[in-house]
């Protein structure tokens, strides 16, 4: 009878530690940095209101906007040249819960973050958020600090015209007068915002009824004024 019970406990003590090792393998998954065949799943589309809109970073232009079908929410990452370098759609994987960019250029879903209005993707590096989701929505408010700066006529340092923009949205057109050293003010006025993803419409105080189209296309290129002239940031 004492053989009995012992034996007992033996088997009750190993089925125990049998469930518990069972039990336990969810607390050992690791969030993958990036993981490759990613399936596209309606419902488990990221949220459209944390990613929507247009984003700028050193690897260029983000635009991120729900798909015809309302199914995904897709993404299309633009270079220097407004090329489509990776586009695909963001979901979230179950299994990690958490969010992931998936490339259909190559197959690969990064993971990705947004602590406030900086996206950080896997790969792909920082971006911030330029505006919205929706039409006229500019982030922040009349915060344009990721645009800010001093942009230069294709990129080079002795340009004659330079465009400065500043956090307000405030911007000025500077250029090199015939036997002058220094650039002069020939225009200023206040950025808008206006159809179309990272479009801008640079309204003329100085002059009535004076408006520039401003498109920027990342984070060191805009193009300007009806012939779309090159104005880039110097690193």
């Amino acid at each position: 009878m004492k053989n009995s019970k012992v034996l007992y406990l033996l088997l009750t003590l190993a089925m125990c530690l049998s469930l518990a090792a069972c039990g336990g393998g969810d607390e050992g998954i690791t969030t993958p940095a990036w993981f490759e065949g990613m399936v596209s799943d309606s419902q488990n589309k990221a949220d459209f209101n944390l990613y929507g809109g247009t984003w700028t970073g050193d690897n260029g232009s983000m635009v991120v906007e729900m798909s015809e079908s309302g199914d995904e929410v897709r993404f299309a990452l633009y270079d220097a040249n407004n090329e489509i370098t990776a586009s695909g759609f963001i979901q979230t994987e179950p299994q990690y819960n958490a969010d992931y960019f998936y490339n259909e250029h190559d197959g690969v879903a990064h993971l990705c973050s947004v602590p406030g209005d900086v996206l950080t993707i896997d790969g792909f590096g920082e971006f911030t958020k330029v505006s919205g989701d929706k039409q006229d929505d500019t982030v922040g408010g009349d915060d344009y600090s990721a645009i800010a700066g001093e942009w230069y006529l294709d990129g080079e340092q002795d340009a004659l015209s330079v465009i400065e923009i500043r956090d307000d949205g405030s911007w000025s057109l500077m250029e090199l007068m015939d036997g002058d050293s220094e650039r002069t003010a020939v225009d200023w006025g206040k950025l808008q915002t206006a159809e179309g993803e990272g479009a801008y419409s640079a309204v003329s105080d100085n002059f009535e009824d004076v408006a520039y189209d401003m498109t920027v296309v990342d984070g060191t290129t805009f193009y300007w004024g009806g012939e779309n002239d090159n104005y880039q940031k110097l690193s």
